[in-house]
């Protein structure tokens, strides 16, 4: 975006104090940003010092990577350091978490790992959050929900820490300020008496004032605590700006539907019967891409996202556009970040690894029915818990040396093994984790089949090369998977921190919050009433959090979006458009 200095953007330029600019989307706060991040650095730096970006995201940090390379020269980008709350809050806990009585050397504990411990320990009504704090301070496991709480309790028990990270960063910029949840808010205050402070907000994209610590009067906390420079770039659209896409998503959240066609919104309806739902869906996307093509002319479009505002309708989605077999696949990505699928894709690396002889078998499966509890304690709740402690149980007799009951789960789990110990691997990451799956899918038993599943919605070889690569260069160095438990874990860690470059190009499946942060050419909404409605959660009229959620999606769009609605049960929030 070509930065135009008015009196507004020059106040920002020009300020050394802290700073708050507002805005909606595409009004170029993040341009602004990078532009004062700019002048700060060509000002001189010392050696070792960094102009911080924090943002919620790896997406948006990957959307801001990719702006500042478009808008700083080379040689200053590594002046810029981006990175997300987490990535910023485990290097000061890595270094210094001891002083909090913990282990020097820390580990995470993932999401999907800390899952599968909570559901069984909240089972028996016990308090997780006394368990996580111990996990930390005993065995240096960190959950990601500890990582403010904790960050905040060093520099508020440290001057010297507050002034060694408010010396390196001489500005730090805070994206998406609103969201900010209380231990962030203040881990970012607390630096503030040393360094300047650029707090980027938009009050209308607020959607996560349902989690614990945020705040809907996170910007009144900034104005008193800072008492700083205001710039309100509302109004100014430079995301979309020859189109009419800003202009639908603020009537869709004032809901004032002005009863007439929006330049660059469109609408589609489908029948609620499942095949004639699932071809629209498919249809959607053509019609969705031709036109954007037609607003971006002459230029290319790149991307492409389908969006629900329940899991339900993402996976309706994806099963769409994976067809049934007697139709093409439409390639796509699903983001995803569930628990169980991330245990399930950890045992089909198990599957990959090399197997134990066939004296030591037994030993073989009790790991794997291990990983398969594991997966099942992760879901939650009574039935799953259930089929968690079975498999354990079966776990402890297979390490005991006795042989599985004919034809029960352990028995079928085995027959598995024994064909994948049997099985030569090509050394293709992305062939050999689909033939893994299959033969686990098709070992007969329906919990193992529903691991195999779950295990597909990864698109671990899609979503980026990451996971495929260090599989690759595991094999080049062992001739085997060898490890691969260790090797997914490893990279899907340095995924969740570091990543910035998630590729956002072709087509992606998701929920509308997953979508924040992020930037399409075209974008799909789809309204379903039974898998994802646009009234989405208990509210009553006017529907305010549910049409703050909406317009974040169709302000995701660059040129186009289409509203994807049930034919003769659109929601209430569409009435009086005339789309």
């Amino acid at each position: 975006m070509s930065l135009l200095i008015c009196p507004q953007r020059q106040s920002v330029l020009d300020a050394t104090g802290p700073v708050l600019v507002t805005g909606g989307p595409g009004s170029g706060k993040t341009t602004i940003a990078l532009a004062k991040a700019q002048r700060i650095i060509e000002a001189g730096l010392s050696p070792g010092e960094t102009v911080l970006f924090l943002s919620f995201s790896r997406a948006a940090v990957a959307r801001v990577v990719e702006a500042s390379k478009m808008q700083l020269p080379k040689a200053l980008q590594s002046k810029l350091s981006i990175q997300t709350f987490h990535s910023f809050f485990w290097e000061i806990l890595k270094a210094y978490g001891y002083l909090l009585g913990a282990p020097k050397r820390l580990r995470l504990l993932l999401p999907h790992d800390e899952a599968a411990l909570r559901h069984p320990f909240e089972s028996l009504g016990l308090d997780w959050e006394a368990e996580r704090d111990r996990l930390f301070r005993e065995e240096g496991l960190v959950a990601f929900d500890l990582f403010s709480a904790k960050a905040h309790a060093l520099l508020t028990g440290s001057a010297r820490l507050r002034t060694l990270f408010s010396d390196r960063h001489p500005m730090i910029v805070v994206d998406e300020a609103q969201d900010t949840a209380d231990d962030q808010w203040q881990c970012v205050r607390l630096l503030s008496d040393g360094t300047q402070l650029l707090c980027l907000a938009d009050l209308d994209q607020q959607i996560y004032d349902f989690r614990p610590g945020v705040s809907s009067e996170r910007v009144t906390h900034i104005m008193e605590a800072l008492q700083p420079l205001r710039v309100d770039l509302q109004g100014q659209n430079h995301r979309s700006p020859n189109s009419e896409i800003v202009a639908f998503a603020n009537d869709m959240l004032l809901g004032t539907p002005r009863g007439a066609a929006y330049q660059g919104v469109s609408r589609l309806n489908f029948r609620a019967n499942a095949d004639m739902r699932d071809a629209t869906i498919r249809s959607a996307i053509g019609v969705a891409i031709r036109n954007a093509k037609a607003a971006a002319a002459p230029h290319d479009i790149k991307s492409l996202a389908v969006l629900a505002t329940w899991g339900r309708g993402v996976n309706i989605i994806s099963r769409a556009l994976t067809g049934d077999g007697t139709n093409k696949t439409i390639p796509h990505r699903v983001m995803i970040d569930e628990a169980s699928v991330l245990l399930s894709s950890r045992m089909i690396a198990f599957l990959m690894e090399p197997r134990q002889p066939q004296t030591t078998e037994l030993l073989d499966l009790a790991e794997a029915l291990e990983l398969a509890a594991v997966v099942f304690r992760a879901r939650g709740g009574n039935g799953n818990l259930t089929q968690a402690q079975r498999l354990a149980l079966s776990a402890t007799q297979s390490r005991a040396g006795t042989a599985p009951r004919a034809n029960g789960i352990a028995a079928k789990l085995l027959g598995a093994l024994r064909t994948l110990r049997a099985h030569a691997f090509s050394g293709e990451p992305k062939r050999d984790w689909i033939e893994a799956r299959r033969i686990l899918r098709e070992a007969g038993a329906n919990p193992i089949e529903n691991i195999a599943k779950d295990a597909e919605q990864l698109v671990a070889f899609q979503r980026g090369q990451r996971i495929a690569s260090s599989f690759a260069d595991v094999w080049q160095t062992h001739g085997s998977y060898h490890n691969a438990r260790v090797v997914l874990d490893a990279a899907l860690a340095e995924d969740q921190l570091l990543s910035g470059g998630n590729d956002l190009h072709g087509i992606h499946v998701m929920t509308v919050h997953k979508s924040k942060g992020k930037e399409f050419d075209a974008v799909i909404i789809f309204d379903d009433p039974n898998s994802s409605p646009l009234i989405f959660c208990p509210e009553g009229a006017p529907y305010l959090r549910c049409r703050r959620l909406i317009r974040v999606g169709i302000t995701r769009a660059r040129h186009h979006v289409l509203m994807l609605t049930d034919m003769y049960k659109p929601s209430d929030l569409l009435n009086g458009h005339r789309l």
